[in-house]
């Protein structure tokens, strides 16, 4: 009976070591997240060298761009350009439709902080629009490739994003879709897609060159005041800490699941800092990546280097 039991001890043992490996590792054709951490240029994380859908997160490599953008071409953060509210799209997640009826100008400073700040989609799709290298020309160009061989089937608007992401030397961070044409069609939602490390080692970029002009210095402040995700990594630092961050939410399947994202750099207390990307595929609530970046801080969580 003894050896029964002690037999039966080791079996238990070896499953349990088994199922918990076994979900920190993640099989290849099904992963949860991925998330890592910055901290004194050393990142760990779990399935931090894997592509997730961006969602919203996208925005962030996107005003990167229009910061560079406006700067070449002498444009201001003033400048305005002339919006009609018929030619937004009207059954999105748009806080800007709220402000205005017919037609009204509004300044590139105006939709950073709403792309940025209140993750607006029209705000993000009339960067896209007016500060595309070909702006002004149809939707509907001819295919290109990219460098990597990839396919993109619009000339002057996402592939630009991308365009600026390899002049900085980022890789692993792909924007192939406007959000109109994520709104047409949401399965095209991976098209724009990053790791958690290319994710944090951008923000890590944006964290040595905030000061560079004041361009950069505006998204850093928009995106200091960021109101969304809030339940994300927000939740998960301490109290005197402060957050600069883009959060992504992908569109809900029946079972009622969402792709969920979060990033940014946290501003600790004593001065130092530390930089997070948790992405998340069909996550049960906003609690998953508060969890998630909790354990990165805390330095429990399962992780391979």
């Amino acid at each position: 009976m003894i050896l029964t039991l002690v037999c039966a001890l080791v079996v238990t043992s070896c499953w349990a070591q088994e199922t918990m490996s076994d979900s920190t590792r993640q099989p290849k054709e099904f992963k949860n997240y991925g998330a890592c951490i910055m901290r004194n240029d050393s990142i760990v994380g779990i399935n931090e060298n894997e592509c997730f859908a961006m969602h919203s997160v996208m925005k962030f490599p996107q005003a990167l761009y229009v910061a560079d953008y406006l700067s070449r071409k002498g444009l201001d953060l003033d400048d305005t350009i002339v919006v009609d509210k018929a030619d937004l799209m009207q059954d999105t997640w748009s806080p800007m439709l709220e402000r205005f009826e017919g037609k009204k100008a509004f300044s590139y400073a105006e939709l950073l902080e709403l792309s940025l700040g209140q993750s607006d989609n029209n705000a993000s799709e009339l960067l896209f629009k007016f500060c595309g290298e070909a702006n002004g020309r149809s939707s509907e160009s001819h295919p290109s490739l990219l460098e990597d061989g990839r396919v993109v089937t619009d000339e002057g608007e996402a592939k630009a994003v991308e365009k600026y992401m390899r002049k900085l030397g980022f890789h692993d961070i792909h924007v192939r879709m406007t959000e109109e044409q994520m709104h047409k069609n949401p399965a095209k939602a991976i098209e724009n897609s990053s790791t958690p490390a290319e994710m944090v080692r951008l923000f890590d970029w944006f964290y040595h060159h905030k000061d560079d002009n004041h361009y950069l210095t505006f998204i850093w402040k928009a995106m200091a005041d960021c109101s969304t995700g809030l339940k994300r990594i927000p939740a998960a630092i301490p109290t005197d800490a402060r957050i600069v961050h883009k959060t992504g939410t992908g569109f809900p399947i029946p079972e009622g699941l969402q792709d969920m994202n979060d990033a940014g750099i946290i501003l600790m207390p004593d001065g130092s800092h530390a930089i997070i990307a948790v992405f998340t595929t069909h996550s049960p609530s906003e609690a998953t990546i508060a969890i998630i970046a909790k354990q990165l801080l805390d330095g429990t969580l399962p992780t391979k280097r």
